[in-house]
């Protein structure tokens, strides 16, 4: 059965206070289309997990996030997250801070379906220091308070192989899962080309997942492949299709990232009222990602497609095209 809905529908399952994870890494496969209808449907009090960077940022910017539980704030090369960095400086928004590799196999133990796992990655780091933690802060506006841990690690001795005091790491939980992808089967089957990130865990990790691809296949042309599949249809609820979804990131094979635009975005989001203005323009559109895509215009989409073999806009040195 055909899981292709719009992307205004697919938001709309999103309920305020929902814990939710954004796919991709950095300017990766991010989906910015779908982090803009979540602004423009007005969500509210969202739990952020994972890495902060423009589709999060977006969000914050946009006063639906709440609290974020993470490992950074980056938008690659093009500085901290504005929006994020404000509102952790004025206050704003919780902060929690969990280690990237425990952050990471935190997903994986989501994935199994076992309640933690052990690292010693974090151990005599601040991330452990009980002054920041603030995870109870994040569990106070979560809509479902259990799915996030009851404590933010709990440290052992090693009873195994002897090797000293560890840390367990409660696995990741979510209620939303959005990821942009290459491709996707009409009824749920996601193929993912180039780093999958931590993808393929965390839709395994949610209770609702959400998939926006530049590409919507028909269920019996992406299964001819199997070994290029990454996520079952059976953990899929819902596809959207929806072109340039994640610029001005990239998508491998498809298009490079938009530097200009991501240039200009750190510039006006340094303030509320410039990330308001930015928003009016590019955000608050009567026909949605639509009237995104034309605003960008097709000659400038065209300078950004993929060139074979590389997956993306080769660059002299300087980052010169």
């Amino acid at each position: 059965m055909s899981k292709v809905v719009s992307l205004k529908e697919a938001i709309g399952e999103i309920k305020d206070g929902d814990v939710i994870l954004t796919g991709g890494i950095v300017e990766d496969r991010r989906p910015v289309a779908a982090a803009m209808e979540v602004v423009r449907q007005g969500k509210k009090n969202l739990v952020l997990i994972g890495t902060c960077s423009l589709c999060d940022d977006i969000m914050v910017g946009g006063g639906c996030v709440a609290a974020y539980r993470g490992t950074y704030t980056s938008n690659g090369a093009f500085g901290i997250s504005p929006n994020f960095k404000r509102k952790a400086e004025e206050g704003s928004i919780i902060c929690d801070d969990i280690g990237h590799i425990d952050y990471s196999i935190g997903v994986m133990a989501g994935m199994a379906g076992v309640p933690f796992i052990a690292s010693k990655t974090c151990i005599g780091t601040d991330v452990l220091n009980p002054a920041y933690d603030n995870l109870g802060g994040a569990r106070s506006v979560a809509r479902n308070p259990e799915v996030l841990p009851k404590k933010k690690y709990v440290l052992m001795e090693d009873p195994f192989f002897d090797m000293g005091t560890v840390q367990l790491i409660p696995a990741i939980k979510l209620d939303v899962c959005i990821c942009h992808v290459q491709m996707v089967g009409e009824e749920g089957t996601v193929r993912i080309d180039g780093s999958l990130t931590f993808d393929h865990f965390a839709a395994l990790s949610a209770r609702k997942v959400i998939v926006t691809a530049e590409q919507v296949v028909p269920e019996s042309y992406i299964r001819q492949d199997p070994n290029r599949n990454c996520i079952p249809c059976t953990s899929v609820d819902m596809v959207v299709e929806l072109p340039w979804g994640a610029h001005p990131g990239q998508v491998y094979n498809f298009y490079d990232m938009d530097i200009p635009f991501l240039q200009e975005y750190a510039k006006s989001c340094a303030t509320q009222e410039g990330f308001d203005k930015w928003a009016a323009e590019w955000i608050f559109n009567e026909n949605g990602h639509d009237d995104y895509i034309n605003k960008l215009g097709a000659s400038r989409l065209q300078k950004l497609r993929a060139v074979p073999p590389y997956g993306y806009v080769p660059r002299k040195k300087g980052g010169v095209k």
